[in-house]
């Protein structure tokens, strides 16, 4: 069947559309691509923040090594009647969770920009945001951006 039907967990347990759907979705995870995705050169790369290695492993993630490099996380699953309105397949999210980055992927995007000399002794350069030179605040809206240049958890 291949590497991604190997990595569901207990299948015999399982329909075989439902199977067949967990090798499409497992295609589609985030996690880590590999030791090198600072020195890569893609054009997008989505990254998961804070991924997990699987609490069931089967032989296939053990073959792969697939725990090394983990895609997706580990979710607390409650099932229950919630105010006597049933709706298939929502969900319930923790705010206090999310806050602490559960679920939060990293966007990398591959930029490219020519800096060039000119002949009257000037030349271009890569700045920061602009600051005002009297407030010495920062004229665009970055605000909302932490020190580590990620969004502050409940920003809008």
């Amino acid at each position: 069947l291949g590497v991604c039907a190997g990595l569901v967990p207990y299948p015999h347990h399982n329909q075989s559309p439902r199977n067949t759907y967990q090798c499409a979705m497992g295609k589609q995870a985030m996690g880590i691509i590999g030791y090198n995705q600072k020195n890569r050169i893609d054009t997008l790369m989505y990254n998961i923040v804070y991924p997990q290695t699987p609490m069931v492993r089967s032989r296939t993630i053990e073959l792969t090594n697939f725990d090394k490099l983990p895609a997706g996380q580990n979710a607390t699953v409650a099932v229950m009647s919630y105010s006597g309105y049933d709706i298939e397949d929502a969900l319930i999210l923790n705010k206090a969770s999310i806050d602490r980055g559960y679920g939060r992927c990293l966007v990398y995007k591959n930029s490219k920009c020519t800096i060039k000399r000119y002949s009257n002794q000037t030349f271009d350069r890569i700045m920061g945001p602009m600051k005002d030179s009297l407030t010495n605040k920062i004229i665009f809206r970055h605000e909302c951006l932490d020190t580590d240049g990620i969004i502050s958890p409940g920003e809008k």
